[in-house]
């Protein structure tokens, strides 16, 4: 063993301005030369989420250039593990990863998987850091080796609920229902965990008229959109991935139902590269409340022009900006 300690338009025109204003190998060689730091870059690049963890890969593989350009003083030889979108592989990849020689971990977005490497990292006392990952056990189960770069789930509940009460106040109209229509994954469990928790707090224009789950596994939401429609709610809240979003919204279309606003609780999928691509008119006017990049911090501007030299044809987000 190796130890390696160390409205849909005014009601999403108004909101613009609001939320701009803000915040397949499953085992690929090295990408750089030996450095200072062995990085082991855990993500789901093949499997449901692929696109997602190709996203994130990319603000890697900028990664040295960006620390360059900020003047801090380190060399990253960074080994990419594909976790193929299963926690069972993700923690055999780990294992992997560590007997490797990786000084530290990094992964996976997927709160799954990535409970799944901080249990690995934590038996072995190698520092793992979350670049994407919102279910709270990740940070609260007394780990010592974590470290966790991403809002929990309750954070992005609450900050996104603040965000609608503004976003309701620029519009000049508010739902008076709304139905929230969820994965039933870790991620989609401890959404759907924090909103039953936190919504009656809040002092919310609507009432919450139904909470809807499904398999993260989904290849048809016809029946959930079905009943989502059927409470006649004024606006859908999904929690959501990348491909179930555009199932969803697909059958949206299919079922003729235009709720005054599409707006997730903090989630991905609405703005995914490949949803936007792929939906084309159907991908307006949707309303993502999430964390996002600081556009005045000078690692974000030195961030954007890598990524645009080395990606002129990707989307930079959250993805990439986070890991």
């Amino acid at each position: 063993m190796t130890d390696n300690r160390l409205t849909r338009r005014r009601f999403g025109t108004a909101a613009g301005a609001l939320i701009g204003a803000p915040l397949p190998l499953r085992y690929a060689s090295a990408q750089a030369k030996p450095g200072d730091l062995k990085v082991a870059l855990l993500l789901p690049t093949s499997g449901a989420q692929a696109l997602i963890g190709q996203a994130c890969r990319r603000g890697a593989d900028v990664a040295n250039d960006v620390l360059a350009d900020s003047k801090i003083a380190v060399k990253l030889e960074i080994v990419n593990y594909d976790t193929e979108t299963k926690p069972d592989v993700a923690r055999t990849q780990a294992e992997k990863a560590i007997e490797g020689g990786a000084h530290v971990l990094v992964g996976a977005f997927d709160s799954g998987q990535t409970i799944a490497i901080a249990q690995v990292a934590e038996q072995r006392g190698v520092p793992f850091i979350v670049n994407i990952a919102a279910a709270p056990p990740i940070t609260e189960s007394g780990y010592k080796f974590i470290v966790r770069n991403f809002p929990t789930a309750p954070m992005l509940i609450g900050g996104a609920f603040e965000l609608h009460k503004e976003i309701f106040k620029a519009s000049g109209t508010a739902p008076k229902s709304a139905v929230l229509l969820s994965l039933n994954d870790t991620f989609g469990t401890a959404m759907v965990g924090g909103i039953k928790a936190i919504f009656p707090k809040l002092g919310m224009p609507y009432e919450l008229a139904d909470i809807i789950t499904y398999d993260a596994a989904v290849k048809d939401l016809s029946v959930e959109v079905g009943k989502a429609k059927a409470t006649k709610a004024d606006m859908l809240m999904p929690v959501c991935r990348l491909n179930d979003a555009k199932l969803m919204i697909q059958e949206l279309v299919k079922q003729r139902w235009e709720p005054m606003g599409v707006m997730n609780p903090g989630s991905p999928g609405l703005y995914e590269q490949d949803f936007l691509k792929t939906m084309g008119k159907y991908g307006e006017f949707h309303i993502s409340n999430v964390p996002w990049l600081d556009p005045k911090s000078p690692m974000t501007e030195s961030l954007e022009k890598r990524h645009a030299a080395r990606f002129p044809n990707d989307q930079l987000d959250i993805n990439g900006g986070f890991t």
